[in-house]
């Protein structure tokens, strides 16, 4: 959840047979508030519509629990599950990404950021997006934007070298390590995170981005006397729109496809490809429970169009590494 809530105080600142063995089955990426009641774990996914139960095979979720310097019942968490074979409401755990005690983490998403890191003492945060590094370090220096890169990989974890040439130069590293890392306010991160400016050093912690991209994955429908819509959204950026209209000499089905993205402001924006090779844009804002409106002025739909969320969609790229969460300033 992690979006610098940068209020530089630094606060909330991302079975087979004869076996007993359980399926191998791909993880699917949720986040959303957990709630522990009498021992047992409830999901109530950002933006959705249904609660998960959860079994926490990984005992990250449990052990944060118990290690957090407060008592808590509930807990914004970003983890990593897969469906239980015999019961579809069941959950299971399979890896925590991150967790904290922020309350409002739903509404912060990084939409545009691959990952931010961020650390404290100074207050400093560094967004790896599209367009390159942004970095800002807290009494020291303006916003500098370096180049975009590709990161080095090893083992264990990534990192982006870089360098600015304005004045005297700058010189950039940001490493992430794929190691539990927490800020003062006990949330944990599944990145360390290591910022070299020149001759300055600096330490925090990291998380994974685009958080509304990862959330949107499903299928969304409309239907009235006339018209019926059904959007699927899915997790390699590609879509599919089936309109239906009702008329008096029959029914008329259009079948099309187009790619959608979120925006940084979060609003989503759907590219579909039409008849004639011409294409549609279109921007749907989010509303409660899931569902998605479709703004006014866009034919030849009417104007707030409310498509429902219905069910999830099966991932075609699956999300299986870690998101970074920053201390203080990884919101």
């Amino acid at each position: 959840m992690l979006r610098f809530l940068v209020v530089f105080g630094v606060g909330l600142l991302l079975l087979g047979c004869g076996s007993t063995a359980k399926p191998v089955t791909p993880s699917e990426f949720q986040r959303g508030v957990v709630i522990r009641d009498a021992g047992q774990l409830v999901l109530r996914p950002c933006h959705g519509t249904n609660s998960l139960s959860l079994q926490d095979d990984s005992g990250e979720l449990l052990h944060w629990f118990t290690q957090a310097p407060v008592a808590f019942d509930q807990a914004y968490a970003e983890l990593m599950v897969s469906p239980d074979p015999f019961d579809p409401s069941l959950k299971h755990i399979d890896q925590v990404l991150l967790v904290g005690s922020q309350p409002r983490a739903c509404d912060f998403e990084l939409n545009g950021n691959h990952y931010r890191a961020a650390g404290e003492k100074p207050l400093w945060i560094a967004d790896v997006r599209d367009e390159g590094i942004r970095v800002k370090v807290r009494g020291s220096l303006r916003q500098l934007r370096f180049p975009s890169v590709e990161p080095e990989q090893s083992d264990t974890g990534l990192i982006w070298r870089s360098q600015l040439n304005i004045q005297d130069g700058y010189q950039m590293a940001l490493t992430l390590s794929r190691e539990a890392c927490h800020d003062q306010y006990g949330t944990r991160y599944p990145y360390h995170a290591e910022l070299t400016l020149n001759t300055l050093h600096l330490t925090g912690c990291a998380r994974e981005g685009n958080l509304g991209l990862r959330s949107l994955e499903a299928r969304y429908r409309y239907e009235d006397t006339v018209m019926s819509l059904q959007l699927d959204l899915k997790a390699d950026g590609r879509l599919i729109l089936t309109d239906v209209r009702r008329e008096t000499d029959g029914t008329v089905a259009s079948y099309m496809k187009g790619e959608w993205r979120v925006l940084e402001s979060g609003r989503v924006l759907l590219e579909v490809s039409l008849s004639g090779g011409t294409k549609q844009l279109l921007f749907l804002e989010r509303e409660g429970y899931g569902s998605l409106r479709i703004k006014p002025g866009h034919k030849p739909y009417q104007a707030g169009v409310l498509l429902r969320r219905q069910e999830a969609l099966p991932s075609q790229n699956k999300f299986n590494v870690r998101e970074f969460s920053e201390p203080s300033a990884v919101q």
